[in-house]
């Protein structure tokens, strides 16, 4: 009789401790599989696989009108370079400028925009000396790029556009923090100004600049280019 009801309640706590993981498993890897998926979908929906099995990444959030293309014509370099800077905001990954060709009277005859993960870090010759900077961008050889040539009279077009990352592209909630898609713009400049001035701090200018675009992703900047600015603004006036 005892065994018997041992053997029962055996069998009960096995079934309700079976049936409690199998739950709680399925609902974790659902949670996971929701968030992951999520979080990715602007990068890792639009992707090739070379022969190699290497992934490349394309830009997928991008208007057919905003993707640069090549014999493309731009007025100066500065109009090229917020194309492609926009173009890049809008794909989920960050650039910057790299290499450029002057002739001898100072004219960009050839100018590089590439993808911020360009190239690679250069360690120190002493390993003990190198000191890592907490940094989001980490460079990986990526190769995608856009290239401006001069041309008469006085305009420039895209001699070479790449657009395939080896990389996966930040998803749509964080493009706001990508470096050239920050500014502090003349309004920013004056929030912090003016809130100085009133002895308001800058953490509390950048929440009423958030208040007044609605969001920190409106911003336009963090608060480290808050305090940045006021740091220089402080320098400047001595």
């Amino acid at each position: 009789m005892i065994i018997a009801d041992l053997d029962k309640i055996r069998v009960n706590q096995d079934s309700f401790c079976g049936d409690s993981s199998k739950s709680g498993s399925d609902v974790g890897i659902s949670v996971v599989t929701d968030v992951s998926s999520t979080e990715s979908e602007s990068s890792s929906r639009n992707y090739t696989i070379s022969p190699g099995g290497n992934r490349y990444y394309i830009p997928s959030c991008v208007v057919e009108n905003g993707v640069p293309y090549t014999n493309q014509v731009f007025e100066s370099v500065d109009q090229g370079y917020q194309f492609y800077n926009t173009y890049a905001r809008l794909g989920d990954f960050s650039v910057r400028k790299t290499t450029e060709k002057l002739d001898d009277a100072g004219t960009v005859l050839l100018k590089h925009f590439v993808c911020s993960c360009e190239g690679f870090n250069n360690p120190k010759d002493d390993p003990k000396v190198l000191k890592k900077r907490c940094s989001v961008t980490r460079r990986c050889g990526c190769k995608a790029k856009m290239v401006l040539k001069y041309m008469v009279p006085n305009k420039y077009f895209v001699y070479c556009f790449v657009a395939y990352h080896n990389h996966p592209l930040t998803c749509e909630k964080c493009r706001h923090f990508l470096r050239s898609s920050r500014e502090m713009t003349t309004s920013l400049r004056n929030i912090c100004y003016n809130g100085a001035n009133v002895n308001i701090g800058v953490s509390k200018s950048f929440s009423f600049a958030k208040e007044m675009y609605g969001g920190y992703a409106n911003v336009g900047a963090s608060l480290q280019d808050f305090q940045n600015f006021n740091r220089d603004l402080k320098l400047f006036i001595g």
